[in-house]
């Protein structure tokens, strides 16, 4: 039986520009695709590198490209250079030579939190923001509960989870189940698991297959599906992002 809505399931990293950026565009692909009432997303975790410090202990990213990756710094510039352009097509700033590199654990479990409220998406951009274009420490506390109590959850709540370990077996199932479909870069949008577009790409390319995607699930029968993967551009599971 056909669902009522046809499900996307995206694998997303704060730390990950495309993630940023990928979103951007994927919502801007949504404004021009006919279908989108019969759309609904999930949205799942994904850790570029858990052993990064929390608790508002991260350190700027151009020092954790460079001596914890080990990129060269022509390298990194170009792949500065090339999210800049990427981030100015997707009508946002970048400020990502600024940004921190800090674990993304209390992030991921601030955004399950609000998954309850339905204000996950809500959640993600605005750590997305907060990492890409204002250079924050995501992993800062204060932070996140004064991102969370804007999306409507009760500070006491956010408080609580921090402080115990609610969602963190949620996170781990994510990274397991992207492990088990052969995803290991981020962002990854699986739709109907039927197509995948590893990476951000152009707006034209999401509208083409997620139109290909809805096709397929209006057309669904028992068949397993067969899934297909259109790949752009995407951060690794070690930190460093394609050029």
């Amino acid at each position: 039986m056909i669902q009522p809505k046809m499900k996307i399931e995206v694998w997303t990293d704060i730390m990950c520009p495309y993630c940023y950026i990928g979103k951007k565009l994927y919502e801007k692909a949504l404004q021009q695709f006919a279908h989108a009432g019969e759309v609904e997303v999930e949205w799942k975790a994904f850790l570029l590198n858990p052993d990064l410090p929390g608790d508002g202990q991260g350190f700027p990213v151009t020092d954790y490209l460079l001596n914890t990756v080990g990129m060269s710094e022509e390298r990194l510039e170009d792949m500065f250079r090339n999210i800049d352009l990427l981030a100015a097509d997707a009508g946002v700033k970048s400020n990502l030579r600024n940004a921190v590199a800090a674990n993304t654990t209390d992030a991921h479990r601030l955004i399950k939190l609000a998954s309850t409220i339905g204000k996950a998406d809500f959640v993600i951009t605005k750590l997305g923001k907060a990492y890409f274009e204002d250079a924050q420490d995501y992993s800062d506390h204060n932070l996140l509960i004064g991102i969370g109590t804007e999306a409507g959850l009760k500070e006491e709540q956010i408080r609580a989870m921090l402080a115990g370990d609610d969602y963190r077996y949620e996170i781990i199932q994510d990274i397991q189940e992207a492990a088990i479909l052969g995803f290991d870069t981020v962002p990854t949008f699986l739709m109907d698991r039927r197509q995948a577009i590893v990476g951000s790409e152009p707006v034209d390319l999401y509208v083409k297959v997620l139109s290909k995607a809805y096709n397929n699930w209006k057309a669904r029968t028992d068949k397993e599906p067969e899934m297909e993967v259109t790949k752009g551009k995407a951060c690794a599971a070690d930190g460093t992002c394609e050029i």
